[in-house]
């Protein structure tokens, strides 16, 4: 068992547990996209970025401690991904503070700079985590104008049953890694980079898997729709 503290709330878990599960434990909500419990996290979307530290040790390895005899903690320089660290005993982390709250907002704007605002026709709307996040810890207002928005292909078949809007997409990758995981059909993947990067079927014939409602399932964002309910 490992022992972690976080926002001043101490629990022990199993050793092995990553730092959003750990905090479920003690109530704590951490903002995610990209992470999925039955999926392998890779800290694609940056969402989740926390401050992490340890207490400071003396030379004889005692623990350091200010004049309320609260323990000093050496905290890393930069934030890290909670989805991908693996609580150490010990172990410190703030979810929310300046630094990380900075971070959460850049993360939400750069998403909508791409993402149309077409919330009331979205197969997600009410249930979307990207309209809750923004609502929640996004800024306000966006310093792109909406003519200025990235436009990209809304309507792209993957294959017979399933449909890509790729404006929609945030590049979470939750599909791609379903199918090679779960489903073990690795039938999805990433062409491109940067901006240009999008969601595409690989092999021939296009993407016809058992598994394909789960996909449409599995995406956070309203990007993949069942070509069944689409004009």
């Amino acid at each position: 068992m490992a022992k972690v503290t976080i926002d001043n709330k101490t629990t022990d878990v199993p050793n092995g547990t990553n730092l959003v599960q750990a905090a479920k434990k003690i109530g704590v909500e951490i903002p995610v996209f990209c992470y999925h419990p039955k999926l392998a996290p890779v800290g694609m979307c940056r969402m989740c970025l926390v401050e992490i530290g340890t207490p400071k040790k003396s030379a004889d390895g005692k623990i350091q401690t200010d004049e309320q005899g609260n323990a000093l903690i050496a905290w890393l320089p930069k934030l890290q991904a909670a989805c991908t660290t693996i609580v150490s005993d010990g172990m410190v982390a703030r979810t929310a503070g300046a630094n990380v709250a900075d971070a959460q907002r850049g993360v939400l704007e750069f998403l909508l700079t791409s993402h149309p605002l077409d919330c009331p026709i979205c197969d997600k709307v009410g249930e979307c985590p990207l309209q809750n996040l923004t609502m929640e810890f996004g800024p306000g207002a966006s310093r792109f104008p909406v003519e200025l928005k990235f436009q990209n292909e809304k309507r792209v078949p993957l294959g017979d049953l399933i449909m890509l809007d790729r404006e929609r997409c945030i590049q979470c990758a939750r599909c791609i890694r379903f199918q090679d995981e779960i489903a073990d059909d690795p039938a999805l993947g990433f062409n491109d980079r940067g901006r240009g990067m999008e969601i595409v079927a690989l092999g021939d014939p296009p993407f016809d898997s058992k598994f394909s409602g789960n996909t449409i399932d599995i995406c956070p964002v309203g990007a993949l729709t069942s070509r069944d309910f689409r004009l």
